[in-house]
């Protein structure tokens, strides 16, 4: 890992620049791909996949079930993500790249807020339970008409998951596969649910794979060492801190959308 870190590093001469721009282009055209196959020109294929998924739905409750865990129980999913995210943050040969896992771990969650900006400019996207030409089949337990009201395009969920993935990947190579390994499940799950297309994931991801390379920037990266630095100057103030943000990131702050979406109701 040594050897890694340095490769990594902002302030070494060896840092890949070319690499790390050359990511953020190929995200950025994946973005940008997602959202013409999904408003411009879809894909045939991209159906016939979503009705071959479709056809497990109901052959076993308890497969059915399984999924609808993976998806909703968020001890399950996004706990184990960020758990992740605290065992690279206390390893003794990453203690130097404490910065870079704050700054890219705030940028993969924040992807989930500039999903729902996209949701809410691009047209509305019916999700695949709801599209009339699909006609798929409800999993056990699931309403078709859940998520009605929301766009599907691109996925908040696969942008957080995938986010979080890339980033453990990032500092960690072998953890970070078993944490893509697991994001890749936890999508799937959205899929066979009937709550997004593959279009939709791919979309997300991208879209938390291109904020995390622009928050390697130095700006951002300068926010992130004040950050570190309160970290050892205050860690009273800031682990305190850092356990709530972390709740937020692990439940989507589900419970924040909530209340906000609430009081918005009663204000407007």
């Amino acid at each position: 890992m040594t050897s890694l870190s340095s490769r990594y590093d902002s302030g070494s001469p060896s840092f890949p620049i070319i690499r790390e721009s050359l990511v953020a282009l190929v995200a950025l055209a994946l973005v940008v791909l997602t959202t013409i196959i999904t408003f411009v020109m879809p894909l045939g294929m991209e159906d016939r996949i979503m009705l071959s998924i479709n056809q497990m739905a109901r052959d076993s409750a308890l497969f059915d079930y399984l999924m609808h865990i993976l998806s909703y129980q968020k001890l399950i999913s996004g706990v184990l993500l960020v758990a992740g995210l605290w065992a690279l943050w206390f390893m003794p040969s990453l203690l130097a790249r404490r910065t870079e896992l704050l700054t890219c771990s705030v940028a993969a969650f924040g992807s989930a807020a500039l999903s729902r900006i996209m949701q809410q400019l691009t047209p509305e996207h019916p999700r695949p339970l709801q599209d009339q030409a699909l006609n798929m089949t409800p999993p056990t337990g699931v309403d078709a008409q859940t998520l009605h009201d929301f766009s599907s395009f691109p996925s908040d969920h696969g942008a957080v998951f995938i986010g979080l993935a890339y980033v453990i990947w990032r500092l960690h190579r072998r953890l970070g596969l078993v944490a893509i390994a697991f994001a890749a499940l936890l999508c799937f799950t959205r899929i066979y649910l009937g709550y997004h297309f593959i279009t939709d994931i791919v979309g997300g991801g991208a879209l938390a794979i291109l904020t995390v390379q622009i928050a390697l920037l130095a700006p951002f990266q300068r926010i992130g060492g004040w950050l570190t630095g309160f970290s050892q100057t205050a860690p009273h103030w800031f682990y305190p801190l850092t356990f709530v943000a972390c709740y937020g990131i692990a439940t989507l702050a589900e419970e924040l959308r909530e209340i906000v979406g609430g009081l918005l109701r009663f204000i407007l």
